[in-house]
């Protein structure tokens, strides 16, 4: 299914909003880093907004990694990790993505929402293990780490559901999957 004009549109400006917001919050985190470690998997749950967000309004494939895209090139020249940065969207774009992609996009579920929260989130414990950042930590910080990795991604997902839900009641994204615009009338709301 092609991408409409107005789809890409869409993704490019979630993907701009993202980019502000994912910005901030890494900015932050390194700030309260030093003061309280698990806030850094605390606001990494925010990676998930954007993909969930393009996925939720939009409903259609690769949504969420293009909406990714378009962040981390917005984020790459004020990101102290740089073009990486894009690689990171990317990434968070396609584990939001992949429980549709199990159900070829057939469904637009809450509970794929929430399943692609868990699954970034579970890839994210999985990369700081395979990088070695969690096996030098105590025990009891390894589990509150594997926790809040999965918990906060899962409650950015069902914040980007939320939001899309509001934007779709107020006359914005496309009403179904065929691509048609939304059949309310403006003087119905």
């Amino acid at each position: 299914m092609p991408l409409t004009t107005r789809v890409l549109l869409s993704c490019a400006a979630i993907g701009a909003a993202a980019a502000v917001l994912l910005t901030v919050a890494n900015l932050t985190a390194k700030l309260l880093i030093p003061v309280f470690p698990p806030s850094a998997y605390i606001l990494a749950g925010l990676w998930a907004v954007p993909a969930t967000l393009a996925l939720a309004l939009l409903r259609r494939p690769g949504v969420g990694v293009l909406t990714g895209l378009v962040a981390g090139l917005a984020m790459t020249p004020f990101s102290p990790q740089g073009a990486y940065v894009i690689l990171a969207t990317l990434w968070w774009g396609a584990a939001c993505e992949l429980p549709f992609l199990v159900t070829r996009y057939r469904r637009w579920t809450l509970v794929l929402h929430v399943c692609g929260g868990i699954v970034a989130g579970a890839a994210s414990v999985a990369v700081s293990y395979a990088t070695g950042v969690m096996t030098p930590m105590p025990l009891a910080a390894q589990l509150l780490t594997i926790i809040l990795s999965v918990v906060a991604p899962t409650a950015a997902a069902l914040g980007g559901v939320a939001l899309a839900g509001r934007l779709r009641r107020s006359g914005v994204g496309d009403q179904s999957a065929s691509g048609a615009a939304s059949s309310r009338s403006a003087t119905s709301a």
